[in-house]
């Protein structure tokens, strides 16, 4: 008769079991491939909308009911220039020569708003645009940071006579300007940059174009500045590429295209992770990106 001994039978079972649910503990509790894991991309919310002179093609350019109009439809900020008048006044205004946006015949525009007194300058009103039913005139840059109420104000210096006068009445307004954080100052060269920061300070967000650069190729220009840090870049976004952006964000500078009026471009910007669009058509874009945040 066959002896069984049970007890050793027992152990062999129980060891059985007992291997079978370690082999199923680690398959649960272990990764099932070596390979380590990849890091979703941060996702950027829109990019902020930015009323080129206030929003050009909606309203009349560089004016402070324009300028008022586009924080009122919730563009996060505008865009305008100054430049200085004959008898030294900072006035808002693109064009070098008078004439444009009072709407007189091209050959009529002869006269540079720098040889022009500021009485002179704002003795016709500009052509109505949009919603204007007409009488507005030039502001002063004093009348820009009295009236107009909005997170950001990207103010452009223009090259004109007498810019270096330009330079110290800009530093010498916003010395005492209180709300120096929401301004945006571009400047037209790293020199004036360099100015402006030492008469600000630090505190102030300076805006440059790389293009302003003329002696070396646009790239360069863009490494040079990235490594004295401006606040932001402003790129035209025929020549923006992502590795530029990457490169500034790197750098801790904020990324700004102009002038976007066409939705796919504007979604192609996106894609491309810039901070700010700078837009003719406020209205258009706030539409294009609504929902996003």
């Amino acid at each position: 008769m066959k002896v069984i001994h049970r007890p050793a039978a027992l152990c062999r079972g129980f060891a059985v079991a007992v291997m079978f649910w370690l082999t199923v503990l680690l398959m649960v509790d272990l990764p099932a491939s070596p390979l380590p894991a990849v890091a979703s991309p941060p996702l950027r919310g829109r990019p902020l909308i930015i009323a080129h002179r206030g929003g050009a093609l909606e309203s009349t350019e560089n004016t402070i009911a324009a300028f008022q109009r586009a924080f009122h439809i919730g563009a996060d900020g505008i865009e305008t220039d100054i430049r200085l008048t004959r008898d030294g006044v900072v006035v808002v205004y693109h064009d070098d020569y008078f004439g444009r946006v009072e709407g007189l015949p091209q050959a009529q525009r002869t006269r540079l708003v720098s040889d022009m007194t500021y009485a002179a300058l704002t003795a016709q009103t500009l052509i109505p645009v949009g919603e204007d039913t007409g009488g507005r005139r030039v502001p002063t840059l004093g009348d820009l940071l009295a009236q107009v109420h909005g997170p950001l104000l990207n103010i452009e210096l223009k090259r004109c006579a007498k810019f270096d006068d330009l330079v110290k009445k800009t530093i010498a307004i916003l010395k005492d300007y209180s709300e120096l954080d929401r301004i945006v100052l571009e400047a037209p060269d790293l020199d004036t940059a360099k100015k402006l920061r030492k008469g600000l300070g630090s505190r102030l967000k300076l805006h440059i174009n790389p293009e302003v650069d003329h002696t070396v190729p646009f790239r360069d220009s863009l490494k040079q500045l990235l490594k004295f840090k401006p606040h932001s870049v402003s790129i035209s976004y025929k020549l923006l590429a992502r590795d530029m952006v990457e490169d500034a964000h790197r750098a801790g500078v904020e990324v700004w295209v102009w002038t976007v009026n066409d939705n796919g471009v504007a979604e192609r910007m996106r894609e491309l992770g810039v901070d700010a669009i700078k837009t003719d058509r406020p209205t258009t874009l706030m539409d294009l990106f609504r929902g996003d945040k």
